[in-house]
């Protein structure tokens, strides 16, 4: 019944392509007059009489804001509302969830561009994506999920799969991130139990989409780290579009605040292109080029490090000469035709080509000077040298050229049925490596280096690592998959995927078969529906709690690529097996709503059995494998996280993940004997990560913004030894770090103050950003120096310091 003061306003919420939005939430700016739309797209909601007021649409990728009224006292009224985004989107954030029942975390990069940033987007995927921990330091873009490593994540661009860089051994060398924000529309994520389109890694997918455009855009940044632009527009008849962005950064301001002390000139810059034409209705073609050039050139002059405690604190002294580069350049090209021969068929195939040509020489030498430090807060000598305990020389050198080519092909299709969707897909890749490796490394300790008698009766010097080899390979690979998705009964959302996924490798000759299975329940669908179609507060009413229940399990296999193929000596290992993780996911996600706003709370336990396992060290990024499946472990914990509007209208984001994994590993002894090790710690194995990304404004003036990101990593495993990774190794100390950034928004469309010549101008933000600003010495790896006494010390590596960074964002 409608009060004399109140009318009624219903209609449907539909999406891009005019399909019905379910779940999406709408509510009466300014008040708690909220409701849903049901399954079909439908609502109904009450509104306040003779006065125009705001509503608000809102699912997980967008929110609509848009005046109506005024309306007339206890009549109704009907009005459809369409957003941008499409419920075919793999959504599961805080609302508008038509696909909740995937095991995947949709991530809207647009509600992430003013947070702070000192490498690239996979930096904030560490933040608010469940299950990642904060290994890899915030220089890299590198990410570790669930005690997997680096190596072990797919990442997909527009279906096309990319790769991270050989030879980087640390994250000042990375470079730019392979993902632009500009360009993104959507970023699915999944920390395992995945379905089996996905392809063969253990640990995690990334699936990038980037934008169709719909009408002409522009954005520009600028930094003290780098610039850059995106342009994008859809011709008039709407057969032709095209996104383009171009991106340039320098980290040489960054790499300032590190102890080593020199000229560093490190150049990042990449082009991306995607071009879309639709040829009929059902017919399009596109085509998608990355071209990146990386470059990292420094000259170290100094190092100053100390570390210990108050009673103990040592100090090293490294003066350098020489120099180090690290280049790389990579080139993908991917076309793509999509067909739709019926409503329900969709048909897509793909082309893709992925060159890199990477360069790591250098030549540095040092001569140390390890001293302890007076710790006495008395003596006149505080925190000088006490007793000199250590001097030394070393020289690293490396001459390494790698070659890489990814050439590919696939097909994928999808049949859309009303209770059912079958999915297949096929592929062929054929992979060409040529690895030129020289590198060694002489370390004179104390003035004292062992020399030997060669067969021509003169003295050589013996090094302490010494590498070379001459590799080329090629092979192809042959994949495939099936999965077929079913609701057993709408009424409770019940639905249950299922798939089988193969793949065959050329080089070893091993086939592996990949069944995965994921099943879904909302068990209080119906009560939540009913309340949901009607137009109350609800605030005042006692719900039963909108859950649902996840279920997901399956074989993952990730057959060997370069890197896990060679040993450390430089050989290749052809009898090696792909590594094989079992995975067991049961979790959940629960919307609800607090202070009158929504919010989402998710969380899912996990157990991976790990067998066929290639053992391996991390070094700073760089992973060292020792290309033998001789190890067999687990990983397990609990992922939570709570997201929605903890500031009105503003989304923020809390997560806690909890890891133990470990391993046994199977070593030959002294005597030649085969041993198995006790349970280690695995290298990613960080038992506690926090992290919080939180956004706030000025309710006086919230052109005025703040944003916080803070991440707490507890201790990890380090092992120096390649060779003896049976023993246990050391503990590097938790990874500490807080972000902060104040942002003013100078223009916007309701600028009361926007001249005519600013009136194409969408946005611009100006924003001042706070590096660490707790100003912590993070370690990521150690180096080893001996004293006069042959006793080794662990020299922390750290990160970046305290540093400040301007920002400007434009949008027209």
């Amino acid at each position: 019944m409608i009060s004399l003061s109140q009318s009624s306003i219903n209609g449907k919420i539909l999406d891009v392509e005019k399909a019905p939005i379910s779940n999406a939430f709408i509510k009466i700016k300014g008040s708690s007059l909220s409701t849903y739309s049901s399954v079909d797209g439908d609502y109904t909601i009450t509104i306040p009489s003779n006065q125009i007021v705001i509503i608000q649409i809102s699912i997980s990728t967008e929110t609509l804001e848009k005046e109506i009224g005024p309306f007339l006292p206890g009549k109704k009224y009907r009005q459809n509302f369409n957003l941008k985004s499409s419920v075919s989107l793999e959504t599961a954030i805080v609302i508008g969830d038509k696909n909740r029942d995937r095991p995947l975390i949709s991530i809207e990069p647009k509600k992430l561009e003013h947070f702070s940033n000192t490498a690239g987007f996979e930096q904030k995927l560490k933040l608010i994506g469940m299950g990642i921990s904060s290994s890899g330091g915030e220089l890299s873009s590198g990410y570790s999920v669930r005690g997997g490593n680096f190596d072990e994540n797919l990442v997909y661009v527009n279906d096309i799969e990319v790769y991270r860089p050989f030879l980087v051994r640390s994250g000042q060398q990375e470079g730019l991130s392979v993902i632009n924000p500009d360009m993104v529309d959507r970023v699915d994520f999944s920390a395992g139990g995945f379905q089996a389109k996905y392809g063969d890694k253990l640990s995690s997918v990334l699936d990038i989409k980037y934008r169709e455009p719909d009408s002409f855009r522009l954005t520009t940044q600028a930094s003290l780290l780098g610039s850059s632009l995106h342009i994008e527009n859809r011709s008039k008849n709407k057969r032709f579009s095209y996104l383009v962005g171009a991106r340039f950064r320098s980290n040489q301001y960054l790499l300032g605040s590190l102890d080593v002390q020199g000229d560093y000139k490190p150049l990042f810059f990449d082009l991306q292109t995607l071009l879309k034409y639709r040829l009929k209705s059902n017919l399009s073609i596109s085509y998608l080029s990355t071209l990146s050039q990386n470059r990292y050139l420094v000259s170290p002059q100094s190092q100053q490090t100390s570390f210990g405690n108050v009673n103990s604190a040592i100090s090293l002294f490294i003066a350098f000469a020489g120099n180090e580069l690290m280049q790389y350049t990579t080139w993908m090209n991917a076309l793509s035709m999509e067909y739709k021969p019926r409503k329900d068929v969709t048909l897509k195939f793909n082309t893709s080509s992925y060159t890199t040509s990477e360069r790591e020489h250098f030549t540095v030498e040092g001569a140390y000077r390890l001293s302890e430090l007076e710790t006495n807060f008395g003596s006149d000598n505080f925190a000088n040298e006490k007793a000199l305990l250590g001097i030394g020389y070393f020289i690293d050198h490396a001459r390494n050229d790698l070659q890489a080519q990814v050439y590919s092909a696939s097909h994928k299709g999808k049949y859309a049925r009303k209770n059912s969707t079958l999915q297949w897909g096929v592929g062929f890749k054929n992979e060409q490596i040529s690895d030129r490796l020289k590198e060694w490394r002489y370390n004179d300790s104390s003035e004292y280096n062992i020399t030997t008698i060669n067969q021509q009766n003169k003295p050589e010097i013996i090094l302490d690592e010494f590498l070379k080899a001459n590799i080329d390979i090629q092979s192809f690979r042959i994949n495939g998959y099936i999965q077929n998705s079913q609701y057993l009964r709408k009424a409770t959302n019940t639905k249950i995927t299922y798939g089988l996924r193969t793949n065959y490798w050329s080089y070893n000759q091993e086939n592996v078969i990949s069944p995965r299975m994921q099943f879904s329940w909302e068990p209080n669908k119906k009560s939540n529906d009913s309340l949901k179609i009607t137009s109350i507060n609800l605030d005042s009413v006692s719900t039963k709690r909108d859950w649902l229940l996840r279920f997901a399990s399956g074989y993952y296999y990730q057959p060997p690529f370069y890197r896990e193929l060679r040993r450390l000596d430089g050989t290749l290992n052809p009898s090696i097996k792909a590594q094989r993780s079992i995975h067991f996911v049961f979790g959940g996600d629960m919307n609800f709503e607090a202070w009158g706003r929504p919010f989402k709370f998710m969380s899912e336990v996990y157990y991976k059995h790990q067998d066929q396992m290639i053992p391996y060290v991390v070094d700073n990024v760089r992973i060292r494998y020792l290309a033998e499946n001789s190890s067999q472990g687990y990983a397990t914990g609990i992922d939570a996280r709570v997201n929605g509007e903890f500031v009105q209208g503003i989304e923020s984001w809390f997560n806690l993940s909890i890891l133990q994994t470990k391993e046994r590993l199977y070593y030959t002894d002294n005597d030649g004997q085969e041993q198995l090790s006790d349970w280690l710690r695995r290298p990613t194995d960080q038992r506690v990560n926090f992290s919080i990304l939180f956004q706030d404004e000025l309710p006086s003036d919230p052109s005025y913004k703040l944003n916080l990101s803070l991440i707490y990593g507890s201790k990890m495993p380090f092992f120096f030894d390649a060779n003896n990774r049976q023993n246990p190794g050391f503990k590097i100390p938790a990874y500490r770090r807080v972000d902060i950034g104040f942002s003013k928004i100078l223009i916007d469309k309701d600028s009361k103050m926007r001249s005519s010549r600013f009136k194409n101008i969408e946005s611009l933000w100006a924003s001042l950003e706070v590096f660490n600003l707790l100003q912590v010495n993070n370690t990521i790896s150690y180096v080893l120096i001996k004293d006069f006494s042959n006793n080794v010390y662990g020299v922390p590596n750290f990160l970046t310091g305290r540093r400040l960074n301007f920002r400007f964002i434009l949008k027209i």
